[in-house]
């Protein structure tokens, strides 16, 4: 079967053609997408939501390197014309503005080619009605664990299309099928509550539709909902700094909060990874063990396999060995930072222009401790006894195994990070202690530097939302199934 954006060979001629006559350079990106949605909330749905939408954005450039951009939800032959026509006309009025040429056109290679991830069950294997039914039980099965519980489950499917067309012969087209499924769990009682969430993400229906997805996804909650009502007990951890234990989503965050963007080209003047506005390649960021690597994999919530500027996006080794290999770059910015174009453009829509971000980060660490169970199946316990084994155990303090990632904020200039976590638990040699989530806070480069192991494979479907220059688009990452980071007083637990 043909992607639906096949259909659009006449208009990016079209569009392609009147822009040579006009002596501009385009780049035309047209997006087909088509999504589905359902909300419950305590087991009655309340969003059920079906949307279609397509349009074209046509970016051009001057000789000058003057750029212009225009876009529209029409995409025809004689539309695309006008849409060239109105970006040409605003890029050359821009000089009056002051605006900064762009460079970086000649750095993207010409590409013809189609990527088209068929999945096995796609927007067309599960109906809308099916969909609601299995949300709506996944919601009722969490609640009916007990009865101070509160759910709000949502789950999203997308097939989400582009073509991109430039001046210079390129004519690519890719899919990027993703689906999620979040749980928002609330215990209640006697005037305390907690919340923890529980998500599982992936390229379709199968997170809820197949056996393995739903056993996953229970798993996940019921331990969620475990956690919260425990939490509405739970003592406060004493401020100062620990070793401490981080989950792949915890993992997540870091990477891409804290590190990823900070090694994007186009941030190098305010970045902690930059030096005058170049990226610092050859410097030591962390030990010998741990590499950071961003790139498209199949079967991802945030797969891309091209840029919106129509460049294969790489896989790339942002710091292999502990030292900074490699930036995130787009063919716009990479020759200011210092850095080769890695296809990093990403946009949210056809209505935007691409910046360079991330697709699916991790951090790796060389050698983890092994843990034989699933991730859904771990206990602090089990976290417990590894650290046991391996002998990372203190008997002066405990070690808190920080569970759950709930956001967070850094300072890319200066590379400090907050993140908050889900729950705390405070591992010691005999016995573990459930305590209320804190503030994980601290400098990047420290936090890096004090990793001292890992713990079981990579897992790398932490889901989230990536904002950047007034846009979202989908993210996700991780890294082993825990990361173990030893104490340093430039990372503290906060408490009372």
């Amino acid at each position: 079967m043909s992607l639906r954006v096949s259909a659009y060979t006449e208009a990016c001629r079209a569009a392609v053609e009147r822009a040579a006559a006009l002596g501009v350079y385009a780049i035309v990106r047209i997006q087909d997408k088509i999504e589905r949605a359902v909300g419950v909330a305590n087991g009655r749905t309340d969003l059920k939501s079906v949307e279609e939408a397509s349009g074209v954005g046509v970016q051009v450039f001057t000789e000058d390197g003057l750029s212009g951009f225009a876009s529209s939800d029409i995409i025809a032959p004689g539309s695309l014309q006008d849409l060239v026509e109105s970006a040409a006309r605003l890029a050359r009025e821009s000089g009056a503005y002051g605006s900064e040429p762009a460079s970086g056109i000649g750095r993207m290679q010409p590409l013809v080619r189609q990527v088209h991830r068929v999945v096995p069950m796609g927007m067309d294997a599960v109906d809308h009605i099916r969909e609601e039914e299995l949300v709506v039980g996944v919601c009722r099965a969490t609640m009916e664990i007990d009865s101070r519980l509160a759910v709000r489950t949502f789950y999203r499917i997308v097939d989400d299309q582009w073509r991109i067309a430039r001046s210079d012969g390129t004519d690519v087209m890719f899919s990027i099928p993703r689906a999620a499924v979040m749980n928002m769990i609330t215990a209640r009682s006697d005037g305390r509550t907690a919340t923890v969430n529980a998500s599982l993400s992936g390229e379709d229906a199968s997170i809820v539709a197949s056996l393995e997805g739903r056993l996953r996804l229970e798993k996940r909650a019921a331990k969620a909902a475990r956690t919260a009502l425990a939490l509405l007990g739970a003592p406060r951890v004493r401020a100062g700094s620990y070793r401490i234990v981080i989950d792949y989503a915890l993992a997540k965050g870091l990477a891409h909060e804290a590190f990823g963007h900070a090694a994007e080209s186009d941030c190098m003047e305010t970045s902690i990874l930059g030096r005058n506005g170049r990226f610092r390649a050859g410097e030591r960021v962390a030990a010998d063990i741990v590499t950071i690597v961003d790139g498209p994999l199949e079967g991802d919530y945030a797969y891309q396999p091209i840029s919106a500027n129509g460049v294969l996006r790489e896989t790339v080794e942002i710091v292999k060995n502990g030292i900074t290999v490699r930036a995130l770059a787009d063919a716009f910015s990479a020759e200011r930072a210092g850095v080769a174009v890695t296809g990093a453009g990403r946009a949210e829509s056809f209505r935007h222009i691409p910046v360079p971000r991330m697709s699916n980060i991790r951090i790796t660490v060389d050698d983890p401790l092994p843990m034989d169970l699933a991730f859904e199946d771990v206990a602090p316990q089990d976290v417990r006894e590894c650290l046991a084994r391996a002998g990372l155990l203190l008997e002066g303090a405990p070690v808190l195994y920080l569970s759950g990632y709930k956001g967070g904020q850094v300072n890319p200039a200066k590379g400090d990070f907050v993140f908050n976590c889900s729950a705390i638990y405070e591992l010691m040699p005999t016995d573990v202690r459930l305590c209320q989530p804190a503030i994980f806070s601290g400098k990047v480069l420290s936090a890096l530097g004090s990793i001292i192991a890992g713990i079981g494979r990579p897992m790398t479907d932490a889901m989230g939302t990536c904002g950047k220059a007034g846009q979202s688009v989908p993210s996700s990452g991780g890294g082993n199934m825990f990361l173990v980071i030893d104490e340093n007083d430039e990372i503290t637990i906060g408490g009372v």
